[in-house]
């Protein structure tokens, strides 16, 4: 999944990219370079300023990405990144201090995400790890939102988006 957001006062949400596998396909992967160039693509469509993932999956293309210019960076899923940026995103969103496109697939994963609760704070998980109900896009955006309010919190130029 590729989420976008704007850095601005009321930052705007939206899904830039959407991979899924097709219901009873066994044999689907994503389709990596489809992914680069989609990203290459929203550069090419708005002033990014960064391009963050996980390098868990995504290694490869960030150091691909990075060696063609586009300003990559890392976000590795941890519990300590992942609880205040979740709690941000929430916030934001009950609050109402953000917009996003209404993209349906979006809203299936932020509808499949359950919050979660230990001693590290909330963050959001599938319902059970083997649940084929995915939560990219969910984690996807939250993940650029908190980059974007992050970048937004330092002197900015105008309406930058963020990737990720």
């Amino acid at each position: 999944m590729i989420a976008a957001v704007s850095v601005e006062h009321f930052p705007h949400l939206q899904i830039a990219g959407a991979w899924e596998r097709p219901p009873g396909d066994t044999e689907w992967t994503v389709p990596i370079l489809d992914v680069e160039e989609a990203i290459r693509t929203a550069c090419l469509r708005w002033q990014v300023v960064e391009i963050t993932a996980d390098p868990h999956l995504w290694a490869r293309s960030l150091e691909i990405l990075a060696a063609e210019g586009l300003p990559v960076t890392e976000f590795p899923q941890s519990a300590a990144r992942m609880t205040p940026a979740t709690q941000r995103f929430t916030t934001m969103v009950l609050e109402r201090q953000m917009s996003h496109s209404s993209d349906a697939v979006l809203t299936r994963h932020v509808s499949n995400a359950v919050l979660k609760s230990d001693a590290r704070g909330v963050r959001i998980y599938k319902e059970t790890k083997s649940s084929p109900r995915k939560i990219d896009a969910a984690v996807a955006s939250i993940m650029a939102l908190e980059r974007a309010m992050n970048y937004q919190e330092q002197p900015t130029q105008a309406e930058p988006f963020f990737i990720a």
